[in-house]
């Protein structure tokens, strides 16, 4: 047993180091989004509500850490953007008022903001704080995605799978974006390995509503999750539907409190043009934009990586916990498109992930570890 024992410490150690290089070499090259500007804002109301001196701050930053070409993008200033965003972004830019109406469409992110204060207050400053968030809750993927893969897989074909997910254009998304999405990620993807292979029910629950807190769309994957734990009876009927109106109203509350504009808000921002300022916007969206917005969307969809990936989960359907994993992974992407037709790979990744791991199971079957068993009702 020694040599096997000395063998995966090694691939384990193989894998944590080139996990780690990929991570440092994400830190070193992020992506400016514009989102990572309001989040920077909503960082600073923790302690500062004079918005002109949030403004000075948050734009002062940028301009003393961000590399002049991401700098004008983000400033409204390059020419090849379409006129609306560039406009917007100029005005956001001169304006501390019109900077503060864009707040409310990012409060909707509580956890994340606060966490982002937090780290900010170490000295790092809120860009490289939020530089820091996403790297880290990359990484931290990959660790727990190799912690399950190999599970099925074995040590040698998990480092494989893990890896070549991990430097997947998808993944590296989130971990070079200045934005909430590795650590939502991270957070939601705890949850289903807790709940589908730890079967730890109630602590993967918890997270599963915090995931909520950190990007409010993952409420249409607690839906299916628990719909999933009540036909297993790993859950009774009435704690579901408890749990289901915790999540809604989790939901009703953080936009409540951020004073977030609506849905209609959302679909003009994603499908119409960027407001100059959205708190002044007569928002008119009809069913047949609605419509228009699908198609365009299913287009978008065709062409990312969805399908390929999808063929890749449906290779592992013959376990019954890898089909539950799968199942509701794609009810998420589902419901996630019918609410918001529009298609961001940073959204998906819970999705792309669970891909992986089905795709592991039906390699690595032979090797499972622990047979599939349904833990009490809580």
């Amino acid at each position: 047993m020694r040599p096997i024992a000395a063998r995966d410490a090694a691939v384990l150690f193989l894998y944590l180091l080139v996990l780690g290089f990929s991570s440092l070499h994400l830190y070193r090259s992020p992506i400016y989004a514009m989102d990572a500007i309001q989040y920077m804002g909503n960082a600073l109301l923790m302690e500062d509500t004079d918005m002109v001196r949030v403004h000075n701050h948050v734009y002062a930053e940028l301009r003393s850490r961000v590399p002049n070409t991401a700098l004008q993008g983000l400033l409204g200033n390059e020419s090849s953007s379409p006129a609306d965003q560039n406009r917007s972004r100029q005005e956001r830019a001169r304006s501390p008022l019109i900077f503060a109406e864009f707040l409310p469409l990012f409060a909707i992110r509580p956890l994340y903001n606060q966490s982002l204060w937090l780290l900010s207050k170490t000295g790092l400053g809120l860009l490289r704080s939020a530089t820091l968030i996403s790297v880290v809750s990359y990484f931290a993927i990959g660790v727990l995605l190799f912690v399950w893969l190999k599970r099925y897989a074995g040590m040698v074909l998990g480092f494989a799978i893990s890896f070549l997910l991990m430097i997947s254009p998808p993944l590296t998304e989130i971990g070079r974006d200045v934005t909430s999405d590795g650590l939502a990620t991270l957070v939601a993807f705890a949850a289903l390995f807790l709940i589908f292979e730890r079967q730890r029910l109630a602590a993967g629950l918890v997270l599963l509503l915090a995931s909520i807190f950190v990007r409010t769309d993952f409420v249409v994957l607690a839906g299916p999750t628990l719909l999933v734990c009540w036909l297993e009876k790993r859950i009774d009927l009435w704690k579901t539907a408890v749990l289901l109106l915790l999540a809604l109203g989790s939901v009703l509350i953080i936009d409540h409190f951020a004073g977030d504009y609506g849905i209609k808000m959302l679909y003009y921002r994603n499908f119409v043009a960027v407001p100059v300022a959205p708190a002044e916007v007569s928002v008119q969206f009809s069913v047949h934009d609605y419509f228009s917005a699908f198609r365009s969307g299913v287009t978008l969809t065709v062409n990312s990586f969805f399908l390929p990936f999808l063929l890749l989960g449906t290779v592992g359907l013959a376990s019954r916990r890898i089909r539950a994993l799968f199942g509701v992974a794609l009810a998420y992407v589902v419901l996630h498109f019918l609410v918001l037709p529009n298609w961001q790979e940073r959204w998906v990744v819970v999705f792309y992930l669970c891909c992986g791991i089905s795709a592991a199971a039906t390699a690595g079957k032979a090797r499972l570890v622990q047979p599939d068993r349904l833990a009490p009702a809580i």
